[in-house]
C-alpha cells in the first residue's frame, strides 16, 4: 500500500541517515532521483489486490443464490470497503469496473480504475430440502 499511497522512508547515504519521500502511484521499476543517486523501486505483491499500471484487480466470491437473485456485497477498495450492486443473473467471471478507485496517477490527475472479478460459488454439499427446491427449479427450466 505504500507504493499506492506514498510514504517517507529513511535511507543511509554515505553513513548519514536521510529521509526520502516516495510519491503515491509509484510502480515496480520506477526510478526516483535522490541527490546524486537514482533509486529503483521494488513493490511487494499485495495479498488482496493485483496491479496493472494505474488499475487494480480484485476477486470476489459470491453465493450461487446471490448470483441468481442479485443484491449487494461489500468489496475492498484502496480506500476501504464499499457496497456494490450485483445484478440478477450475474455469471462467474463477470468483471465490474469501479471508476476512479484504482491507483493515483503518478504524474497527473485522477486515478486508475478497480476491476472486480466475480466468482460464483456452487455449493459442494446441499441439504435434501435444497436439492428438492433445485430439482423443482430444473423442472421449471431454470
Amino acid at each position: 500500500m505504500e507504493a499506492i499511497k506514498g510514504v517517507t522512508k529513511e535511507v543511509v547515504v554515505q553513513g548519514r541517515k536521510r529521509k526520502i519521500k516516495i510519491p503515491g502511484g509509484v510502480d515496480e521499476g520506477s526510478r526516483i532521483n535522490f541527490g546524486d543517486f537514482i533509486l529503483s523501486i521494488n513493490v511487494k505483491p499485495h495479498e488482496v489486490f493485483e496491479r496493472d499500471g494505474d488499475d487494480i484487480f480484485v476477486r470476489v466470491a459470491i453465493a450461487y443464490s446471490l448470483a441468481i437473485l442479485g443484491g449487494e456485497i461489500k468489496v475492498p477498495t484502496l480506500d476501504g470497503d464499499i457496497k456494490i450492486r450485483i445484478r440478477p443473473g450475474t455469471q462467474s467471471g463477470t468483471m465490474l469496473r469501479l471508476r476512479e478507485k484504482g491507483v493515483p496517477r503518478l504524474h497527473g490527475r485522477g486515478r486508475g480504475d478497480e476491476y472486480v472479478r466475480i466468482n460464483v460459488l456452487v455449493p459442494e454439499k446441499i441439504t435434501r430440502e435444497q436439492r428438492r427446491i433445485i430439482e423443482e427449479m430444473e423442472e421449471e427450466g431454470l
